[in-house]
């Protein structure tokens, strides 16, 4: 487990301080992933940086299975590191070393013998599917393949924490799904607790067990990702279920906005109040995601001028849907 508390980082520029993180506190179990979202500046990097203890934090505390990375000496800091595998976003392999030489790095600077950290980082290429590659140099592999060499080198230590700094934003989609399940597996069958800064909702529905969204420094919203998607107009539920553009409607009335959430054969709440009415319920723009056991839909319909849409609010609510009105369309007033 990992746990972040009050962590604070302040940089000293211009004669001003600026803060770059501000108070996070997080918790990750052994056995999950947590995705931290954010725009670009954030403070993502510099959490990455602070976790890693390749920044020092003003204040706070980075603890991993109770023990105080952030109060280790100073002399005392690359075996504490040990701790955490850090996975970047380009690789930063050697070019002059094997893939094995890669891999092996690590066991190096810890004066691991020649023969024991061979074998350690053949095996590690393995488990990440390179096992045939540990002769080859970085250029004569794809992005995808350098990118498990990174996570294999990451491993190398046997770390307790994997922290994932965009690892897949330089990869294609069908190379990012496999680094993604490659991450999930891992996780599993070596019960790590994962961190994935990332800006790509793909990968927090893909991988998540948690999520956080951190701004100016800040976490805003946090919580299990089931639990933050169903918490009708949140950012992150609103970001995780984005609609699609939409174009023209398609008659007078009030739109209205629905969270659904719903089971394996459950009906949407949306299709059994319209059943109930005797009506359509035109659906002009709508998202529907697996995310963990639940089935979300979220979606904007529109209420004909001749019904009351207080009555489908409550008809929808009835059957636990979240629902709000949202504007006017084709001039009738809300």
């Amino acid at each position: 487990m990992i746990a972040l508390h009050d962590l604070k980082k302040v940089y000293r520029q211009a004669g001003r301080d600026i803060p770059a993180l501000d108070g996070v506190t997080l918790a990750v179990p052994s056995d999950s992933v947590h995705a931290v979202v954010g725009q670009s500046g954030a403070g993502k990097s510099t959490l990455v940086r602070c976790i890693a203890l390749l920044d020092r934090p003003t204040s706070g505390t980075v603890e991993i299975d109770g023990v105080e990375l952030t109060a280790v000496r100073a002399t005392e800091l690359r075996k504490a590191r040990r701790r955490l595998g850090v996975v970047f976003q380009n690789a930063n392999l050697f070019d002059s070393r094997t893939i094995i030489g890669n891999v092996a790095y690590p066991l190096e600077l810890a004066g691991v013998g020649r023969a024991q950290r061979t074998a350690k980082a053949k095996e590690l290429l393995g488990l990440v599917g390179l096992a045939e590659a540990g002769g080859a140099f970085p250029a004569q592999l794809s992005g995808g393949q350098r990118q498990r060499v990174g996570i294999a080198r990451a491993l190398a230590t046997d770390p307790d924490v994997l922290l994932c700094d965009e690892p897949t934003s330089a990869l294609d989609p069908a190379t990012t799904s496999e680094i993604l399940d490659l991450i999930a597996a891992l996780k599993a069958r070596l019960g790590l607790a994962v961190v994935v800064i990332t800006h790509e909702m793909t990968v927090v529905k893909r991988i998540a067990d948690s999520v956080s969204l951190l701004e100016a420094g800040k976490v805003i919203e946090s919580g299990p990702l089931e639990q933050a998607v169903a918490r009708f107009g949140s950012r992150l539920s609103e970001t995780l279920l984005a609609l699609p553009a939409t174009s023209g409607l398609p008659q007078a009335g009030i739109t209205i906005e629905v969270l659904d959430q719903t089971g394996p054969a459950e009906v949407p709440a949306l299709t059994s109040v319209g059943r109930q009415l005797g009506v359509d319920l035109p659906i002009v723009a709508g998202v529907v995601e697996h995310l963990g056991e639940a089935t979300f839909g979220r979606y904007r319909a529109v209420v004909p001028s001749a019904l009351d849409p207080g009555e489908v609010l409550t008809q929808l609510r009835q059957r636990g849907a979240q629902a709000e009105l949202s504007q006017a369309v084709a001039g009738v007033a809300r």
